[in-house]
């Protein structure tokens, strides 16, 4: 039986500069019952051929459809043929500040904070020094009610923050950002968001069971220079760091520049939880440092608030089905999370490649 992929129009796309965003790609095949090593196999010759690494480079982000077989397996065999196929290589994360579980090879749940919990458009890990080149989603469960994933093309964001709040845009060319972050010790988390600086993605990696705190923090300060030389430790043993980053850079590909930092994603939630103001503690209980300019300057709040209503309204929003996979290049395109009913799961798998995104 044969089995491949046929091209659909994804409700709700756009059209940025050209190029459908997102493109679709759905099963086609002579077997009405596919197994889901038909599809792996079809995704193997789509990635080896080098046909998935254009499509990803001219669009963004591919949703593909019709697969079925919905599991956690499923998406590990299918993400691994995937991104091996064209030669990329699992991204390793450090300093992880969410909820996430290993669920298969390469394959983690997605960010498990309260399902009532919007998240707005950020490029994942973009707040940092190190980031994926790509992100993946897949639709274990669909939810009952709500829980879309909305995504923006992050050229496009750009030129339309550029014209919204040109005086951000410049600041930001001129300055750089300094993206401010709290990881509370172990047992004192907050309620909802619970993460600390021990965790295995976090800054645990190297911890042994009979390790005393002093050797703990020692280990933490070796993962954490791997991001950034300004961090400190409080008096309650929580950690703070600070990381700078340009803030805008080029796709490698295009050469077109990219709104690239997660500053509204940051913006939005800290609003959310009501943590805008000293002390910084949202209603979780948890620390959430303000983002300034990278002189150490306050960004205005009118600036934030104009950049969220500019993004929030380039966002394509995207039910994924049961079986569904969203492929997106991390550099050209950004992804949030809607509030849901019910059950969901959404399961993340995330890549290196060979070609590094440049400061604009």
């Amino acid at each position: 039986m044969s089995t491949g992929f046929e091209p659909f129009s994804v409700p709700g796309a756009q059209i940025v500069h050209g190029n459908e965003f997102p493109y679709g790609l759905r099963v086609k095949s002579t077997n009405k019952d596919i197994p889901i090593e038909d599809s792996v196999n079809a995704i193997t010759s789509l990635s080896e051929s080098g046909q998935l690494s254009q499509l990803l480079q001219k669009h963004g982000a591919v949703v593909i459809s019709g697969i079925g077989h919905p599991s956690a397996d499923s998406f590990a065999k299918l993400i691994n043929a995937a991104e091996k196929g064209r030669g990329s290589y699992p991204f390793v994360q450090i300093g992880l500040a969410g909820k996430r579980n290993v669920v298969g090879e390469n394959v983690w749940t997605a960010n498990e904070g309260p399902p009532d919990r919007r998240f707005y458009q950020h490029n994942e890990y973009s707040r940092y020094t190190r980031f994926p080149a790509n992100i993946h989603f897949y639709c274990e469960k669909r939810a009952d009610e709500g829980g879309a994933t909305p995504i923006a093309h992050s050229a496009l964001v750009f030129g339309k923050v550029q014209e919204a709040v040109p005086e951000l845009v410049e600041n930001i060319r001129q300055r750089g950002l300094a993206m401010k972050m709290a990881f509370r010790s172990p047992g004192n988390e907050g309620k909802g968001n619970e993460f600390n600086w021990a965790g295995e993605y976090s800054f645990g990696q190297e911890f042994q069971p009979d390790d005393d705190l002093a050797t703990r923090k020692a280990k933490v300060e070796v993962q954490v220079r791997k991001l950034t030389e300004h961090f400190k430790w409080d008096e309650d043993d929580s950690l703070e760091l600070t990381q700078f980053i340009p803030g805008i850079r080029r796709a490698p590909d295009s050469g077109r520049p990219v709104w690239f930092n997660g500053l509204v994603g940051r913006f939005g939630m800290t609003r959310d939880i009501g943590a805008l103001d000293p002390p910084y503690i949202g209603r979780d209980g948890m620390t959430y440092l303000p983002c300034d300019y990278g002189d150490g300057t306050t960004i205005p709040r009118e600036y934030l608030e104009r950049l969220e209503e500019v993004i929030s309204k380039l966002e394509v929003h995207l039910t994924l089905d049961e079986g569904d996979i969203l492929l997106v290049d991390n550099f050209q395109a950004s992804h949030g999370r809607m509030p849901w009913k019910g059950d969901r799961r959404i399961l993340v798998s995330m890549w290196d490649g060979q070609t590094p995104i440049q400061a604009f």
